[in-house]
């Protein structure tokens, strides 16, 4: 039997929403669900990157500190005042350029003196100690050698043979002392002619009608004129000494001198040898002035500036070491034509005999060309146990800092610079050398 019921009004208005509630519920209830889901997943997704490892420098300066900084050194007035500080200022100033360059010691023609036996005889070593050796220094009046004539007084009464001899000696000696006297009075001749050919080109030069290459081709064959006569002056003294001992037949024995201070060159007799008159003895080189060949590529010898001395310096020698100048000298030409090069001259003076034929320099020469660079005196570059050259600049009031510096060349008191401080600034120059040690700690 079935049951019909009726729906009663409002009742499918009420399921509707029971039913859009109960999916409100259950949405709800599925998003709780998924954001669970996910919470529990994303942890999982979410491992740790790996860590790279720290990075290590290639080097590590504990306390880096500039090198300037390193060198400032603060005085008080008191101390400047024991140390003398003077300053001067850096310039940057046209300077005359110059090259450095090779050169060779030579000795100038007419420095070698060769001594000869005066008569026939005997040589022996000199009455006082022994003979000097080739190579040893003499000084002029010192003896090489004693000859003793070969005529001896064995008999009152000489041969004929001994009496022709001995007149034949007479007329050797008395010839050789009239030449001796022709050559002093040819050589004060020549000494006169070469003293007015100087004066000459000197007013011609100071008249600016002359030229410097003349004054000093003058001044060259002045000098060795001079040394000619001195040269014929001790040949005569040394003849006029000679005298004959008629009455016993004989020569008195006599020492041969050196004529003039040098070195000696080399020896043509021995203690002991019998020579005749006129042979050679032995040769002296006088080194108290040297010539210093330059080589100079051909391209370049015209720059050369003649009219001013060069610098030379010798090779080996500390950088403080002073050199010494030496000027142009008009010489023979010469050349090297494989090498390319001109050769040119200068004189310098070497009378403490420091300088040997045949050594090498290094030759500074001036050039007409001029540039700006910086200058400092010499005396405000120092030098450290490595050859590097600094200068002290004044940075404030009692402050100094140590700067490096790059000597190109010295020229006088000045140094030229390739790279210095700043042009204006104060270097020290009076006391450098006790800042320096101040510095370091010397004599603490």
């Amino acid at each position: 039997m079935s049951v019909l019921v009726q729906p009663q009004p409002g009742s499918g208005s009420r399921e509707t929403s029971g039913a859009r509630a109960k999916a409100s519920e259950f949405s709800r209830i599925r998003l709780l669900l998924l954001a669970i889901a996910v919470a529990t997943v994303l942890p999982g997704c979410n491992k740790p990157a790996k860590q790279s490892p720290p990075k290590i420098e290639p080097a590590h300066v504990e306390h880096h500190v500039d090198e300037q900084d390193l060198n400032r050194v603060t005085l008080t007035a008191q101390a400047e005042e024991r140390l003398g500080i003077q300053l001067a200022e850096t310039l940057f100033t046209e300077v005359q350029r110059r090259r450095t360059v090779g050169g060779e010691v030579l000795l100038p023609p007419g420095q070698t003196i060769m001594v000869s036996a005066p008569v026939a005889g005997t040589l022996s070593d000199p009455s006082v100690g022994t003979g000097p050796v080739p190579g040893n220094r003499v000084e002029a009046g010192q003896a090489i050698f004693t000859i003793k004539p070969l005529l001896t007084p064995e008999r009152d009464v000489l041969t004929p043979s001994e009496q022709i001899q001995v007149a034949q000696t007479k007329a050797n000696v008395a010839t050789t002392q009239i030449d001796a006297e022709r050559q002093i009075e040819s050589a004060k001749i020549s000494v006169d002619a070469a003293q007015i050919a100087y004066d000459r080109a000197v007013q011609l030069l100071k008249g600016k009608a002359g030229s410097q290459r003349t004054v000093d081709e003058a001044s060259a064959m002045l000098k060795l004129a001079q040394e000619a006569l001195t040269t014929a002056e001790t040949r005569y003294d040394f003849l006029a000494g000679i005298k004959l001992d008629e009455q016993a037949g004989e020569l008195e024995s006599r020492e041969i001198e050196s004529p003039v201070a040098g070195v000696l060159q080399s020896l043509s007799g021995a203690a002991g040898e019998t020579v005749v008159g006129g042979k050679a003895l032995f040769s002296v080189i006088t080194t108290n002035r040297v010539w210093i060949r330059v080589p100079v590529y051909v391209g370049q010898w015209r720059e050369i500036d003649a009219t001013r001395a060069a610098t030379i310096a010798e090779f080996g020698q500390p950088a403080s070491e002073k050199s010494v100048e030496a000027n142009y000298v008009s010489a023979p030409p010469s050349a090297n034509s494989i090498a390319t090069t001109v050769d040119v001259f200068y004189e310098l003076d070497n009378s403490d005999g420091r300088l040997y034929p045949g050594q090498r320099l290094a030759v500074t020469v001036p050039l007409h060309s001029r540039a700006k660079s910086l200058v400092v005196p010499f005396k405000a570059v120092l030098y450290d146990i490595h050859g590097g050259t600094w200068v002290y600049e004044q940075m404030a009031e009692h402050v100094y800092a140590r700067r490096r510096v790059s000597v190109e060349y010295v020229d006088g008191d000045n140094a030229i610079l390739a790279s210095g401080p700043e042009p204006g600034s104060k270097v020290v120059t009076d006391g450098a050398v006790e800042l320096f040690g101040t510095e370091f700690g010397v004599g603490h």
